[in-house]
Order: structure tokens, then C-alpha cells, then sequence
């Protein structure tokens, strides 16, 4: 893996960290204050890569919203929702806790979806070559993760879609070779990174207080 100088932006781990404060905030926030998640979130459809990139996450997750709908609406007890169906019938209860859970989820996706569409494939391995630092105490090859995970998120951009979900499972693994170097841009951590994570903090506590 080759390192170059890059110039002086929001340094890539902070990006990420900052998705995580917001899935903690999604999390861990009443229902009261998810409205107003929603709200913040919705203001990233106004960004084109945003929505396309938004879009696409919801297209491949929606079979998980459903399942997990449908999880609780059959497995939590509760008063039944159409009492003429009998046993087939979900529940109230579980009704409103699977389309909480989904209400979150989507809020997680839409913060993903933010961070996928802002930055570059390239800064995000950085970010997380920066933030798997603590890990290398353990053993951990920093390099030779972040290199593999980009070759593997290479390949599965560039391989042909199969056209049934067992293809997929049945494939060989490629056989050629791939590039000798993976270069990525290093980036320094400024003053304003550290500002943005204070305020993101501040931000949550203000929202779970």
C-alpha cells in the first residue's frame, strides 16, 4: 500500500465517527426525537448523489423491512390488529415496535448513505486504516486489511451481477492477480476535525438529554 500527501480536508475517520455518533443518537433516542432525526435526515435528498445513494441502500434492505415487520407483528403478544383474522392476525403492539425498528434502521441507512455518497472510496479505507490504529497492538495487519477489503470492494463493483442469488454462491473466486499497490491519500487530523466530533457530541447529548 503506497501513501501520498493529500491536501487538507475533513479527515475521513472523523466522517466515519460521526456516522457512528449518529447511529448512536438514532439508537439510543426516544420516540419523540426520531421526527426530528427524520427531519435532519430528509435534508440530504436535496444532494443528488445523496438520494441515488439512499435509494439504492433501501432497494437492496427492503426485504429486511419486511421480515422484521413482519417479526414482531407475529411474535410479540399484544392485542390483535384485525381480530376477524384469528390467529393470523398481528398485532398492535408488534406493529408499532417493527415499524420503530424499521423507522430506525432507515434513519441508520440514511446517515450510511450520506457518508458512502461524501466521500470517496479511497478516504474511507484511510479513515478506517486510521481508526483500526488501536489494533495493531493485538496483531492486526492494518495494511493488509484495508488492502484486501478495497480489492474485495473492487471486485464486487466490477463482477458481473448473476442472475439468481445461487450463481452468486456457486462462482469461482477470480484467479488472476491483483495489483501490486493499493495507494491511498494520508491526511493529517486538524483542529477543525476535533471541532466537528466536539459539536457532533455536544449535538447528541443535547437530543438524548
Amino acid at each position: 500500500m503506497k501513501l501520498v500527501l493529500a491536501r487538507p480536508r475533513i479527515h475521513p475517520a472523523a466522517r466515519i465517527l460521526l456516522w457512528v455518533g449518529w447511529a448512536v443518537a438514532v439508537e439510543a433516542a426516544a420516540p419523540p426525537v426520531l421526527p426530528l432525526l427524520a427531519v435532519a435526515a430528509a435534508t440530504a435528498f436535496l444532494f443528488a448523489p445523496v438520494r441515488t445513494q439512499l435509494l439504492k441502500l433501501l432497494r437492496r434492505t427492503r426485504w429486511l423491512f419486511l421480515v422484521l415487520l413482519l417479526a414482531y407483528a407475529y411474535t410479540l403478544p399484544g392485542t390483535p390488529a384485525w381480530p376477524a383474522l384469528g390467529w393470523a392476525s398481528p398485532v398492535m403492539e408488534g406493529l408499532q415496535a417493527g415499524g420503530l425498528r424499521v423507522a430506525r434502521l432507515a434513519l441508520l441507512l440514511a446517515g450510511l448513505a450520506v457518508l458512502l455518497a461524501l466521500t470517496e472510496r479511497a478516504r474511507l479505507l484511510y479513515g478506517l486504516y486510521g481508526l483500526t490504529a488501536p489494533f495493531a497492538a493485538l496483531g492486526l495487519d492494518r495494511r493488509a486489511f484495508v488492502v484486501r477489503l478495497g480489492l474485495t470492494l473492487d471486485y464486487v463493483e466490477s463482477a458481473p451481477a448473476p442472475a439468481r442469488w445461487l450463481d452468486a454462491l456457486r462462482a469461482p473466486l477470480p484467479e488472476e492477480a491483483g495489483p501490486s499497490s493499493y495507494p491511498l491519500e494520508t491526511e493529517r487530523w486538524h483542529a477543525r476535525d476535533s471541532a466537528v466530533i466536539l459539536a457532533a457530541l455536544i449535538l447528541v447529548g443535547m437530543l438524548l438529554a
